[in-house]
């Protein structure tokens, strides 16, 4: 799919949903577990409970759902999001002025992910840059990696990159799954080009240190992709009780930090945690 017709797609939903989530994505409960993620692994950073401004910056933010729900969580950091769709950003101002004392912590500017270090609506560096599914609408892995390494040059010395994407290797075991179970194979949504972690992952640590690999998703996915649509004739059902209970345990066992939570590698959205050290440099 061309890069324009990716982002028609996005303008659409912009326009078709407005302040909603339904404008960036159909399934609740792994929205529920991509925050809860994101914001376990900002506590684990050093800025965490600690005196400071620090500044977070969301590439791909749509109507900005994230940024909102983690600046409730994270009340003392400053969120940033930024999105190449127009209409998304308008949005997320919206939202923000009709909830103003709420998210006084937010700011939302129009951005492209290709070239982030000629926006000037934006900070020359984060203490944290994250994304959560936006690369995944690049249509070239020439333009994921480019992607990467604007990504990187917003990042300050010691600070963090996490990157919540959907992965082509743990896609292809979940697809391994669907086959055991009788299932056939599912078919990714055309303006998605799920990420070659193989490729990816060496590129990035060129210039920073991967140091945690969280496949928060893989029990929800097995249960909604595999178990589920085995008793009920292939049937894919977001709202199912039992998708809803999945996402509470999961959560709720995150939260006692005594157990690994990664139910294998089974779901297509990982995290990946990445720490820009004294001695990396940035990739040109």
């Amino acid at each position: 799919m061309h890069l324009d017709d990716i982002k028609k797609h996005w303008e659409k939903l912009a326009k078709e949903f407005g302040t909603d989530l339904m404008a960036t994505t159909k399934n609740q409960t792994i929205k529920r577990l991509e925050i809860d993620t994101i914001y376990r692994a900002i506590k684990k950073t050093p800025f965490y409970n600690n005196d400071g401004y620090y500044k977070v910056l969301e590439v791909g933010c749509g109507n900005g759902y994230n940024c909102f729900l983690l600046s409730e969580l994270l009340p003392t950091f400053h969120f940033t999001g930024i999105d190449y769709v127009s209409r998304m950003i308008e949005n997320a101002k919206k939202l923000k002025s009709d909830n103003l004392t709420k998210y006084q912590q937010t700011t939302f500017q129009t951005g492209d992910i290709l070239d982030l270090e000629n926006n000037r609506s934006i900070d020359d560096t984060y203490h944290i840059v994250f994304t959560d599914r936006c690369i995944i609408n690049l249509n070239t892995m020439d333009a994921q990696l480019k992607a990467a390494d604007q990504l990187s040059k917003k990042v300050e010395q010691n600070g963090y990159l996490l990157i919540l994407e959907n992965f082509k290797q743990s896609y292809e075991r979940q697809q391994d799954c669907r086959i055991a179970a009788g299932l056939s194979k599912r078919v990714p949504d055309a303006y998605n080009l799920f990420i070659d972690g193989a490729v990816f992952i060496p590129h990035v640590k060129k210039s920073m240190d991967l140091i945690c690999v969280d496949d928060f998703g893989s029990l929800h996915d097995l249960l909604l992709y595999i178990l589920l649509p085995m008793i009920h004739n292939g049937n894919i059902m977001y709202n199912h009780p039992l998708v809803q209970a999945v996402a509470d345990f999961s959560i709720n066992l995150a939260k006692k930090n005594k157990y690994d939570t990664n139910f294998g590698s089974f779901g297509q959205n990982r995290l990946l945690i990445f720490h820009k050290t004294a001695r990396n440099k940035t990739t040109s």
